[in-house]
């Protein structure tokens, strides 16, 4: 598939982001072999890797996936339904739809104690550098998946990608071979699905198929979520949570709406308006989406550099006026932001003789986050935002963490707090409050404004985020560095009149039922119901109260005014708190029972002294089961039962408020009712000295316990440390055995090196098979006689074509497979080239078979020689006159037909014997030697030889020789020697030869006739 030209399309790709660490091999093939092919989204894989070595990660996984898998190249435009695998080597980002390195781009930084910015120290993330380039670039469409690994790496790049609405998944720790990534990555609270590498792709696709349905629905122009639907999405939360979110922009509420349908697979709102109903949990997770609690330390530097700046003159003058320093973060989240300005303070005060004291209040609506932020535990991978020496000097390690130190986590105060309906905190130096506002709608920015002024000294700075502005209270703040979004209170500037805060919405909840028609005449059947359930419930229902475990008030009906006030002081929310004198101790003692699961309802009289009389009432509380949306919480009623006038009196006679002017009407039934008071009172105080007693002997009991805990842990810390030393023992050997590892896998590519050299030195086309005879490895010459490409491997050898007049090459590798016997076949091409194929089996250095070798050796110029040989030695044998070759012993090398016709001997008494030695030494003549012995040194011929020998005949027959010398290579040469044959009538007395060199005739004895020429002819 040809990557996509269409910047619209790359625009609506998923990106699929995969890091992995040691161990996560196995989960890769897991999740690639049950990846669909058709998702539609790309998927780009990042594990730790040695740096400057080959990846080998797309030929192992390419087998496994149903996808094409290969190795990213820079620049390249990524194409749906593809794997790339990324090396970390500096780090690869998304940019303009191109993964590209990032060339040390990622490195964060930050304000230094110099005031200058300072690149981190830390060790390389590329996961996080590559899920932070996702949220960026793909917003809602980046999608984060993290498999097993060691350290904290993705950590905090899935809270950048959860920060733009996309989605993570992880692999379940108790699944993975090394769980210490997916387990950080969960501890941020910002998972969606938590799963095996098996269940995980059927669950990606479902969710990228709801998206799909999602953008089609907004091409199609359908309304995704309506008002009215939405406001009682939003009331669900407030009733659940307390906080309502009206105010959040819509558009922001809109994409975190649908991510949460896109996660459970609903697509209709109206759906997930029911789901949520029976599904209590739902709103929590649905509340944690609105909060988006995703920060960092030193967010934006330049804008903390900037702070830095301002920082020392608002400290000396709170010195100097020996006030306390006030700081205000709310949208605090998990407390980074808190603690960098925390930083920033420690830093600049560090050599001071006399510095103020510094209190920062820091705020979150999600009290989760703040649970976190107290502790100032975070990943160590924090190290990439952070110079070294405010790691060294702020931070301290623990296992796979950092923990803030106690001197910076001592100046900050985390608490839970509506910034929108909470009162605020009051005269600050300094307010930061970055990236909160653009979430808001404007009615709620002028809002928060105007209480930041409330809240400000004059003189007091405020920090907003890179998006935000003050376009709404232009006139109440001065610029002070506008790219930095640093403002000060203007001079001359009042404050403004606090405006009304509603405090926790828990408090002013109105009935559920509140957006039933006005008209219920007109209304639906179901309308009617609940509004004549509402007026029943404030006709006959007692004052109620719903609280939760922590005994916070989450709903009121009815008036409770004679039983609850609320307390002075800043707004709470406590039930304890508002209750009025003679009601809160039964109230505690009510609540404990149930909360101990003693019983799930108590009910006991008690008198409560309202507006300075005592009333009597039915306490009840009770423990809510049913229905689902209110299991956990407690129902507390409040019967109101009057006394009669002696009993009020009575009462009033040993009340709190005792009025010496009032005298009793009726004293009889006031002393019996003083009695029966009194000993109510001594029952009650028997009870007291008996839970007294029985918590003594529980506290007693636990005492021992907790010596015996002590003891336990003593010994368990002696085994501790006796298991320290077995590890750090084990850690030593394994160091050794890691060493002994990496001199064989040198060793290894040395001998790899060595055979590819080795392989590519022989100039053969070498083919290696498996037993399915798929492609496993090639030599280069083999393109020469298979159309086969390195993307090619793992292919079946059948789905290839050849340039071979030979069609059996499966059936014999399958065959040799089959009896395990080397098989040699000489095959054309279609060129007419000729080669000659080795089929042998492969086998491993355990004598395992695994598939076949294939060589094809170049026989063209041999098969030459063999013709041209076959010829000529039809020439010579042709020829009828004998003909023989010596080499320079004067063996036989070769005769020809014409010399076993005269002399009859069979080859092997005459080829390779002494031409002296043949025919009973008649062949030995010293001249004959003689002439040989100068043929090949100094390159000399003789002709006309002659020589009388007996053959058996009845007259000696006549051997005419000629001999010269047979050149063959540079280095050897052979005498060729030619016969003619004469039959002698009678003996002669001599024989005459000629001279060509001097053209004069030779008279010579018969056996001493010939003559010789120099040189070669």
């Amino acid at each position: 598939m040809s990557p996509p030209h269409d910047q619209h399309a790359m625009d609506a790709l998923p990106i699929v982001g995969i890091g992995g660490s040691v161990g996560s091999l196995r989960s890769l093939k897991s999740f690639l072999a049950n990846l669909p092919a058709d998702t539609g989204a790309v998927y780009v894989i990042v594990t730790h890797h040695p740096k400057g070595e080959r990846s080998l990660l797309p030929e192992i996984l390419g087998p496994h996936a149903s996808l094409p898998v290969q190795m990213v190249e820079e620049g390249e435009a990524l194409a749906p339904n593809r794997v790339y695998v990324a090396l970390p080597d500096e780090g690869w980002i998304l940019s303009r739809g191109q993964l590209v390195r990032s060339g040390g781009t990622n490195k964060r930084s930050e304000a230094s104690s110099s005031t200058e910015v300072d690149r981190r120290a830390g060790p390389p993330h590329p996961i996080d550098t590559l899920f932070y380039s996702l949220a960026e670039e793909a917003g809602h469409r980046a999608l984060a998946v993290v498999l097993a690994g060691t350290g904290s790496d993705g950590t905090l790049g899935v809270q950048a990608i959860k920060y733009q609405a996309g989605m993570v998944m992880v692999e379940d720790p108790d699944t993975a071979e090394f769980g210490d990534m997916p387990a950080n990555a969960i501890a941020t609270g910002q998972v969606d699905y938590v799963l095996t590498p098996t269940e995980m792709p059927a669950t990606l696709a479902s969710y990228l198929a709801s998206q799909n349905h999602r953008q089609a629905a907004l091409k199609s122009n359908e309304t995704a979520i309506s008002q009215g639907l939405l406001k009682k999405i939003l009331q669900q939360v407030r009733n659940r949570t307390g906080h309502d979110f009206s105010g959040y922009k819509i558009s922001t509420i809109n994409r975190r709406l649908e991510r949460r349908m896109d996660l459970q697979r609903i697509h209709e709102p109206q759906a997930y308006l029911v789901y949520l109903q029976d599904h209590p949990e739902e709103i929590d997770l649905l509340f944690q989406e609105f909060i988006i609690s995703v920060t960092n330390f030193f967010r934006d530097p330049h804008a903390w550099l900037s702070l830095s700046e301002q920082l020392p003159a608002l400290l000396k003058q709170a010195a100097q006026t020996g006030q306390e320093f006030r700081a205000w973060v709310p949208g605090c989240a998990t407390g980074e932001e808190a603690y960098t300005l925390a930083i920033l303070i420690q830093e600049c005060i560090a050599d001071w003789e006399q510095p103020p004291a510094v209190r920062i209040f820091a705020t979150d609506v999600d009290q989760t986050a703040i649970e976190k932020a107290r502790v100032g535990r975070y990943p160590r991978s924090i190290s990439q935002f952070m110079s070294e020496t405010f790691m060294r000097r702020y931070f301290s390690a623990e296992n796979d963490t950092v923990r803030i130190g106690r001197e910076v986590r001592d100046i900050v105060v985390f608490a839970e707090h509506n910034v929108l309906q909470d009162p605020p905190f009051t005269n600050l130096d300094l307010i930061t409050c970055r990236n909160l506002m653009i979430y808001l709608e404007r009615d709620r920015q002028e809002r928060l404004l105007a209480l930041f002024r409330y809240a400000l000294r004059s003189q007091g700075l405020l920090l907003l985020g890179p998006s935000e502005s003050l376009d709404h209270q232009s006139e109440a703040f001065s610029v002070v560095d506008k790219e930095s979004r640093i403002y000060q209170v203007a001079e001359g500037s009042l404050p403004p009149r606090l405006l009304e805060m509603p405090g926790p919405s828990r408090r002013r909840r109105s009935p559920p039922y509140q957006e039933a028609d006005r008209n219920p005449a007109v209304g639906t059947n179901d309308n009617l119901t609940r509004n004549v359930e509402c007026l029943l419930a404030l006709q006959f229902a007692p004052p109620s109260v719903i609280v939760n475990d922590r005994g916070e008030v989450v709903y009121v009906h009815g008036r409770t005014g004679l039983f609850l006030e609320p307390a002075s002081g800043p707004a709470r929310n406590q039930l304890l708190e508002m209750a009025r004198p003679g009601l809160r101790e039964p109230l505690n003692q009510a609540l404990q029972k149930v909360a101990n699961g003693d019983t799930d309802l108590v009910s006991r009289q008690v008198q409560v002294l309202a507006h300075g009389s005592t009333e009597g009432a039915r306490l009840e509380v009770q423990l809510i089961r049913t229905p689902k949306a209110l299991a956990g919480f407690r129902l507390v009623a409040l019967h109101h039962e009057p006394m009669s006038e002696a009993a009020k009196t009575a009462s009033e006679t040993i009340g709190p408020k005792t009025d010496p002017h009032r005298t009793s009407n009726g004293g009889t039934e006031a002393e019996a009712h003083l009695i029966e008071k009194l000993e109510a009172l001594r029952q009650e105080k028997q009870i007291a000295v008996k839970e007294m007693q029985a918590a003594n002997q529980e506290l007693q009991s636990l005492n021992e316990e907790l010596q015996s805990m002590n003891e336990e842990l003593q010994s368990s810390n002696e085994e501790l440390e006796a298991a320290k030393e077995e590890v750090e023992s084990l850690n030593q050997e394994l160091r050794s055995v890691n060493a002994e590892l990496n001199i064989r896998v040198d060793d290894l590519t040395e001998v790899n090196d060595d055979l590819k050299n080795l392989l590519d030195s022989t100039h053969l086309a070498t083919l290696f098979l498996d037993e399915a005879l798929n492609i496993k490895r090639f030599t280069t010459p083999v393109q020469k006689l298979i159309a086969v490409r390195s993307s090619d491997i793992g292919r079946p050898l059948s789905e290839l074509t050849t340039k071979l007049r030979y069609n059996g090459l499966l059936e014999d590798a399958d065959a040799v497979l089959d009896n395990l016997v080397t098989k040699e076949i000489k095959v054309q091409t279609t060129t007419g080239h000729w080669y000659l194929l080795r089929i042998q089996p492969y086998r491993s250095t355990r004598n395992v078979i695994r598939g076949v070798v294939c060589t094809f050796q170049d026989i063209q110029i041999a098969q030459g020689v063999i013709r041209n040989e076959a010829f000529f030695r039809a020439v010579v044998d042709t020829v009828p006159e004998p003909l023989l070759v010596l080499d320079a012993a004067f063996r036989v090398v070769s005769v020809n037909d014409g010399f076993y016709r005269i002399f009859p001997r069979t080859p092997e008494e005459v080829e390779g014997k002494s031409l002296f030695s043949l025919e009973a030494g008649q062949w030995d003549h010293p001249e004959l030697r003689a002439l040989l012995a100068e043929v090949l040194p100094q390159r000399q011929a003789f002709y006309d030889f002659e020589l009388s020998m007996d053959l058996g005949d009845a007259v000696p027959t006549c051997l005419r020789m000629n001999g010269r010398r047979l050149e063959l290579e540079a280095d050897s040469a052979m005498i060729l020697l030619s016969i003619g044959i004469h039959r002698l009538t009678s003996k002669p007395s001599e024989s005459i030869g000629r001279n060509p060199s001097h053209g004069s005739e030779i008279s010579s004895a018969t056996l001493t006739g010939g003559t010789k020429e120099s040189g070669s002819r």
